[in-house]
């Protein structure tokens, strides 16, 4: 067997595959045209590209001659062009996962290759087995509007992504590779991206609203390339790691994006340089979860390479802990952030016993925030607006809970010291409604922020 290349009849992209894959059928990795891969040149020159055949324009009158061989007992034809075709079937199939490398789920993700915003070069993409290889061109991801290039599918709900970055061309410092959540194709969609650079390290940046200014949640210096980046979402919080053996990771921290559910996830290049081309290259690309019809119902459903049910907990600068609420706004989507150095998600509100008890999980002895208000029924609570700065004199006593490593369930309870502000909405349907920034002293600067729908319990009676 050897090897050559062909290309695409209709996008020009130009597929590796060997001299056995002659006459199957595969499907183009950039517009999915499906191709009848042509016979290998018979002078093995490398610099000799064929081109393939469109699957519908020559259609075989018989089985048999799809595969170039007459039927040898014409009385028992459909036996063995059924068995042919299997056969062809099967060495098609598996030639195609083994030349792509796609796991079943990529398979059937429909990845597209598109420049986003303004460029002076069109992108490209292409794939041999494992390494995949994105060049990209555009001003920058940046700023107000983004221009680059990305491949991408679709990931609806929560999702995971890891990769490598084995070489990016030194187009400008500030040249940019790597991993992508996305609201949108709109240059100003909101997004998440972890990325490396030539020479000015690794990024964990965000637009955390359309048509909004970039921000960076972290800045780190690596040793360069190769460099493993890792991407994560859970309902809108969206975290980020590096590392520089897949073993080992770096977090980078979490921020909380008000993101449809129904987003887009890949990997980006941008040459940070309009009239330039800068090609990158991954491999070890690997996407978990996005099928699903909407966010995973369980906190712990969707686990990260290497971490088994947890998510690794943001640095304790994150910028979402501040101890004056004043002017910070809260956002709609979920509650969610750190709670004793673990990432929170808020699964489940109640109140009863007047207490609102916020869980990031299905079970009493899972992360958990307390807030109790002294004997205040619910009805006293509903449409009312609750702020303790942490001077007040007196204010609500706020407990935490969780399991430590022996299986112990800790509570430590703070009574003052605290911010906090919560928006209570109308009690209706025994649901109570609200909005929460909450704030701790604790040496693992615990907060929380966010929306939640309480329900309420009804009263214990004698």
């Amino acid at each position: 067997m050897s090897e050559f290349k062909y290309a695409c009849p209709v996008c020009g992209q130009h597929i590796r595959c060997d001299s056995s894959q002659a006459g199957t059928v595969m499907e183009c990795p950039t517009c999915f045209q499906r191709i009848i891969v042509p016979q290998a040149p018979a002078n093995q020159d490398q610099k000799f590209i064929l081109t393939g055949t469109k699957a519908d324009e020559k259609r075989p009158t018989t089985l048999a001659q799809a595969v170039g061989k007459s039927p040898r007992h014409p009385g028992r034809s459909f036996p063995v062009a059924a068995g042919l075709f299997v056969l062809v079937l099967a060495l098609a199939v598996g030639a195609g996962l083994h030349f792509f490398g796609w796991r079943l789920t990529q398979w059937l993700g429909h990845w597209q290759s598109v420049d986003v915003g303004p460029v002076g070069l069109p992108g490209s993409f292409e794939r041999q087995g494992d390494d995949w290889t994105i060049a990209g061109s555009g001003a920058d991801i940046w700023g107000q509007s983004d221009a680059f290039h990305f491949v991408c599918r679709p990931a609806n709900g929560d999702v995971s992504l890891t990769t490598r970055v084995l070489g990016l061309q030194r187009s400008d410092p500030w040249a940019k590779a790597g991993l992508m959540i996305r609201d949108s194709l709109a240059p100003e969609s909101a997004y998440a991206m972890v990325l490396v650079t030539p020479s000015s390290g690794v990024a964990f940046q965000l637009r955390s609203t359309t048509g909004g200014q970039a921000d960076s949640v972290l800045i780190a210096s690596t040793t360069g390339m190769p460099c493993w980046l890792r991407l994560a979402r859970r309902l809108n919080v969206f975290s980020a790691d590096y590392s520089a053996d897949g073993k080992s990771w770096t977090p980078m921290g979490s921020t909380v994006i008000a993101m449809q559910p129904k987003a887009l996830a890949g990997l980006a290049v941008t040459a940070h340089n309009y009239s330039a081309l800068c090609p990158a290259r991954f491999d070890h690309v690997n996407i978990q979860g996005g099928e699903s019809g909407g966010h995973t119902a369980s906190a712990t459903a969707l686990a990260l390479p290497g971490e088994a049910q947890e998510l690794v907990a943001p640095p304790a600068n994150d910028s979402n802990w501040v101890l004056a609420l004043n002017g910070r706004p809260i956002p709609d989507s979920p509650a969610a952030g750190r709670i004793h150095g673990q990432d929170f998600i808020t699964e489940r509100a109640s109140f009863q016993d007047n207490t609102l008890v916020l869980r990031a999980g299905k079970h009493e002895a899972e992360l958990a925030v307390l807030i109790d208000f002294g004997g205040a029924p619910v009805a006293q609570l509903a449409g009312k607006t609750i702020n303790v700065a942490t001077n007040a004199a007196k204010a609500a006593k706020v407990t935490l809970s969780w399991k430590d490593a022996a299986g112990n369930v800790q509570t430590p309870s703070y009574a003052a010291g605290y911010a906090l502000r919560l928006e209570f909405g109308n009690l209706a349907d025994d649901r109570l409604p609200g909005k929460i920034y909450l704030c701790l002293p604790d040496p693992q600067k615990s907060y929380l922020l966010g929306s939640f729908e309480a329900r309420v319990a009804k009263p214990k009676t004698q």
